[in-house]
């Protein structure tokens, strides 16, 4: 009997239950999959929300970047959560200052393609005054041991990130000088970004308006007594006829009233401070008293001590008006301002005035005052003056030095060697953040003299403290950007 082959199909519940059975152990294996994947790249929440590292300043990232030198795209900033936000070694902890952003290129011998550079703020953040027309109520109240304490500021760090602030001076009455537009092209190209007026140019502050270049512009010493006597309606109108009427306000940050009154104009000193109230009164009523502010460059004859500098006083000659005019920069926070200038100092005693200490050379002989190291007759004169404002009741009134250089020629002691030493000198340590040793960390705001070699001056050397000729070319060589 044969035998029959069986290929009838299963049953159909049979089929249906292997169906389910395959069905049901497909999802398991794919639930396993995924726990199992899940688990091996879950990684942990990181939230990076409220979190600044930039000193407190909310939003986007992105956008507010500050930090000076860094040329990568907010993606950068952002995306990568191991990294944080550095203060960089070139920023400005003042704003003051603010200078801040100061061009990396150093001295070239002919202005380049105009580049901007008008990062710096320039100005104090002092308080706002009160109000009133009358002396006694427009001027702040005096605070004990004066209102602009710097002291205070010593416990900042030092170096590069407190970062002084390097200007220039030119413009006075009666001096050749190039075109405002080849002064501003040349500022800018060399990150020149502070400036000293001798006396109001249309012209000049024209072409340096919106650039950003903060401006210290002089009062000229034949219009003292006409504001001193003239009330604020006048001081008003001069203001806005010589210097508002060309420049923005917010780029000018002192008017320096007169230059050296006390030495050489002894005839009208006693008009000094009167003017310097009325000019505040007539900026207080156009509410920049506290971004502009007032001080009077003194020559550093007022002292009749310097050596040592904790033996500084003011010569009696001039306390008659050293006195009221200390207590005015100490009512509105300003500066005194001083011309220094250490290469006069060495012509007249060269004997006592070593040559090296003046250049700030290594191998001069330091001198040791009160527990204090000085290296250089330029500390030592800031340090003085410091001790004769506080031997005056100051201690808190900061020392802008509004003048100072070194001459290329007309002496035997003026070399393009030794200027370029002092000058070498005075930056690195005022850009450095170095200050005096009576007052470290706390460098002087500097104002070099002068920008361009001038076609006047009673002494010869007097015309050769130009760090440029009027093509555009260094008279001295450094390599030390502003």
């Amino acid at each position: 009997m044969a035998m029959m082959h069986h290929n009838s199909p299963l049953p159909p519940f049979l089929s249906l239950f292997l169906l389910a059975l395959l069905l049901l152990a497909s999802i398991l294996a794919t639930d396993a999959h995924y726990k199992a994947v899940c688990h091996c790249y879950k990684q942990p929440v990181h939230n990076y929300s409220g979190h600044d590292d930039k000193g407190g300043q909310s939003g986007d990232d992105t956008s507010g970047d500050n930090s000076s030198g860094s040329d990568s795209d907010s993606s950068s900033s952002s995306s990568s959560p191991s990294s944080s936000f550095a203060s960089s070694p070139s920023s400005s902890s003042d704003d003051n200052t603010g200078t801040s952003d100061h061009s990396s290129s150093s001295f070239t011998s002919s202005p380049p393609p105009s580049s901007s550079s008008s990062s710096s703020t320039g100005t104090d953040g002092n308080k706002s005054s009160g109000g009133g027309d009358d002396t006694s109520s427009s001027l702040p109240s005096s605070s004990s041991s004066g209102s602009n304490n710097n002291t205070s500021q010593s416990s900042s760090s030092g170096g590069k990130n407190n970062r002084g602030h390097v200007g220039v001076c030119f413009g006075q009455a009666g001096e050749k000088l190039p075109p405002p537009s080849f002064i501003v092209e040349l500022l800018k190209s060399h990150g020149i970004t502070k400036v000293r007026l001798f006396i109001p140019i249309p012209s000049v502050l024209n072409a340096l308006n919106g650039t950003g270049i903060k401006i210290m512009v002089g009062v000229p010493n034949n219009n003292i007594a006409h504001l001193s006597t003239g009330g604020v309606d006048t001081n008003l109108r001069w203001l806005k006829s010589n210097i508002l009427a060309f420049v923005d306000p917010n780029q000018v940050t002192y008017l320096a009233v007169d230059n050296e009154i006390l030495i050489k104009e002894t005839g009208i000193m006693q008009h000094l401070v009167p003017a310097m109230n009325n000019l505040y009164k007539a900026l207080q009523s156009l509410g920049l008293q506290t971004t502009i502010k007032l001080s009077s460059p003194c020559g550093s004859q007022i002292l009749s001590t310097v050596m040592p500098p904790s033996a500084g006083a003011f010569s009696s000659n001039y306390l008659e008006v050293i006195r009221p005019l200390l207590k005015f920069l100490s009512d509105t926070e300003a500066s005194i301002m001083v011309n220094l200038y250490p290469f006069l100092n060495f012509i007249q005693d060269p004997k006592n005035v070593p040559l090296n200490f003046c250049l700030f050379k290594e191998n001069a002989k330091k001198v040791l005052d009160n527990g204090m190291s000085y290296f250089g007759m330029f500390d030592v004169m800031v340090d003085a003056l410091l001790v004769a404002i506080e031997k005056e009741g100051f201690s808190g009134i900061s020392v802008m030095v509004t003048g100072t250089g070194w001459p290329t020629a007309g002496n035997f002691a003026a070399t393009t060697a030794h200027a370029s030493d002092y000058i070498m000198g005075v930056m690195e340590r005022v850009l450095n953040g170095e200050g005096t040793p009576k007052r470290p960390n706390q460098p002087v705001e500097v104002y070099l003299s002068s920008l361009f070699n001038a076609n006047i001056g009673e002494q010869e050397y007097e015309k050769h403290y130009g760090l440029f000729n009027f093509d555009g070319s260094l008279a001295v060589q450094v390599n030390v950007s502003f």
